[in-house]
């Protein structure tokens, strides 16, 4: 198996690596990351490409072994998956939030702003596909954020939430967050190509 060292590297890196590597070695990989995000991130691109992936933890950094099939039981296929699931569909817009103000003026009347729109997304009879969060938008997701009834409200209904993790990381508040998964701008890009509609706030 052929072992990629992505120790150091920033968001997007680690994944666009093990998947260029895996193409090229289809007998298997073995990518090493040094971060728990970019094990995870690692991780959830192998098994949306249909490998099957088992990581153990070496000399402080993490050892993720791919290979070709699954040992896990199949998931189900987009046309067995409810509606909710988190790969990208025609059914709803993906948002873009890259601020935790919505508008230009006010702080304090951005931010009230913001809070209302994403009560608002909560009443609607139909909800957008996917919420991504970027730069300071990610300070929506963690803790003490005034928002975070309403985006548990949005993933209850089946809405993804994503937060980008090198934003997370600039902020220090990766182990703060608390609503959405980490995401990484290979996802990030992955979901907005792959929108039948995008607003971005």
């Amino acid at each position: 198996m052929k072992i990629i060292d992505n120790r150091g590297l920033n968001c997007p890196e680690p994944v666009l690596r093990t998947k260029k590597a895996f193409s090229e070695n289809p007998d298997g990989v073995i990518s090493i990351v040094d971060n728990e995000a970019a094990r995870e991130n690692v991780i959830r691109m192998a098994k949306k490409e249909g490998f099957s992936t088992r990581w153990e933890e070496k000399g402080g950094a993490y050892h993720i072994y791919i290979t070709r099939g699954k040992e896990d039981p199949p998931e189900k296929t987009a046309a067995e998956a409810p509606a909710s699931c988190c790969s990208p569909s025609e059914e709803g817009p993906v948002i873009l939030i890259g601020t935790d103000q919505l508008g230009h003026g006010s702080e304090e009347l951005g931010r009230l702003l913001m809070r209302n729109f994403l009560y608002t997304l909560t009443t609607r009879s139909s909800f957008p596909k996917t919420v991504i969060f970027i730069n300071s938008g990610v300070k929506l997701c963690a803790k003490g954020s005034p928002v975070l009834e309403e985006l548990r409200k949005l993933q209850d209904n089946g809405v993804e939430i994503l937060a980008c993790g090198t934003c997370l990381d600039y902020y220090h508040l990766k182990e703060e967050l608390a609503a959405g998964t980490v995401s990484n701008m290979y996802e990030i890009a992955d979901r907005l190509m792959a929108a039948a509609g995008l607003l971005s706030l």
